[in-house]
């Protein structure tokens, strides 16, 4: 993003045109399930606030909810929906830490610094849960735990090392053997081992944004949607953001729009690379199937290069998700990719066709740390949270 420090106008749009994955074609489980936004105003007239926040997905409902439970004005715009963005079409999975190792989060921030980030991170699905109690959130949170499983033998070595680092920061993780693993998993393939935490679980992804809207307004935030900045700029002391029909004057600047930012501001651009993913959802199983793929409910998330995560709703419906887009033509050959895999994995669903499809980004650095970038006096972006954002 370059900033400028007069009054010179800088351009900042809310989410990326170019890499939005299209609706249109789309069957959203999350989109069909989901409680009602809480947010149906867009933004007419000046507004003042302490902190303007842009982006209306987990990074900017969490920081306008925190705010405003401190007392802070916080102003949030949405250029579109609450949770339009990756927050509301990811697989739903709450999990600790990131994909990278303690050891080489140290390697990267020094040993300070990262201690700190891996406690916070192996805390997070306690602030998640937390939240979800505490202001009664209906968003069918389970903190039923998750399992980083072995997708074939020769994982268990890393596995058992990631397993180790963990514990070592007080993770309450624990190894797995193979029964177990084909016990939890009710899948053939998935019968060697992994990592369980049952501090994780699963969650309705764009359901808890919405809850989180909800709690903000309830704190005091304002939010508004369908309100995409045009320009910004910094005149005197304050930040002026306008919309197609409003302004907004505030000392300090959150840019949560991570996979989602404008191809103009470059820094974020620059750190954090936009990725798709997509889900695949089928109707809701018969008993006997559904009862017997996963039937503690915990969300899995295995060992391939190209990772494949499953989790089973209240519903009974299997949900998959891995790396790529539905846009287009891509959309066949990733469904059927897709049916393929889960016939292998889950030879107890052979037929049964997928009922819901859908995509979304992911911000991906390459440290695959996130980043809270200063972007100028007051404006803060943070981005890259490498598709561990819940």
């Amino acid at each position: 993003m370059q900033i400028a420090h007069t009054s010179t106008s800088l351009l900042i749009p809310t989410y990326m045109p170019e890499f939005l994955p299209q609706d249109s074609g789309e069957k959203s489980l999350w989109s069909e399930s989901a409680i009602a936004d809480p947010v149906s105003e867009r933004l007419i007239g000046p507004v003042r606030a302490d902190v303007l926040v842009v982006g209306g997905g987990y990074t900017g409902l969490s920081s306008a909810l925190h705010l405003a439970q401190s007392g802070v004005r916080v102003v949030l715009l949405e250029a579109k929906c609450i949770g339009y963005g990756g927050s509301g079409r990811n697989a739903g999975l709450v999990n600790a830490g990131m994909w990278k190792n303690p050891d080489h989060v140290q390697r990267q921030l020094g040993m300070e610094i990262a201690d700190r980030f891996s406690l916070a991170l192996r805390d997070s699905p306690a602030l998640v849960f937390d939240l979800v109690r505490q202001f009664d959130m209906s968003c069918k949170a389970i903190q039923c735990g998750t399992v980083n499983i072995a997708h074939k033998a020769s994982s268990l070595a890393y596995l058992e090392d990631r397993c180790g680092q963990l514990q070592a920061i007080g993770a309450p993780v624990t190894m797995i053997d193979g029964n177990t693993a084909q016990t939890i998993s009710g899948s053939p393939v998935y019968r060697h081992g992994g990592i369980l935490d049952p501090s994780a679980g699963t969650i309705q992804p764009l359901s808890y944004a919405r809850s989180l809207a909800r709690v903000a307004l309830q704190q005091g935030a304002q939010l508004y949607r369908n309100s995409a900045i045009e320009n910004l700029a910094h005149k005197e002391d304050r930040w002026i953001a306008k919309t197609e029909q409003g302004e907004v004057s505030a000392q300090q600047v959150i840019i949560a729009t991570n996979a989602y930012a404008d191809s103009n501001s470059q820094n974020v651009r620059e750190s954090t690379i936009p990725i798709f993913i997509f889900q695949c959802a089928t109707p809701p199983l018969p008993v006997a199937i559904a009862e017997s793929i996963i039937p503690q409910r915990q969300g899995l998330w295995d060992t391939q290069t190209l990772m494949t995560s499953s989790r089973i709703d209240d519903e009974g419906r299997l949900i998959m998700s891995s790396a790529g887009s539905l846009q287009g033509f891509h959309r066949s050959i990733r469904e059927n990719w897709m049916r393929r895999m889960r016939e292998r994995i889950y030879p107890q669903t052979r037929g049964v066709p997928w009922a819901n499809y859908w995509t979304g980004q992911v911000g991906v650095t390459w440290s695959k740390i996130l980043r809270i970038q200063l972007l100028a006096p007051g404006v803060y972006a943070p981005a890259g949270y490498n598709g561990r954002g819940i």
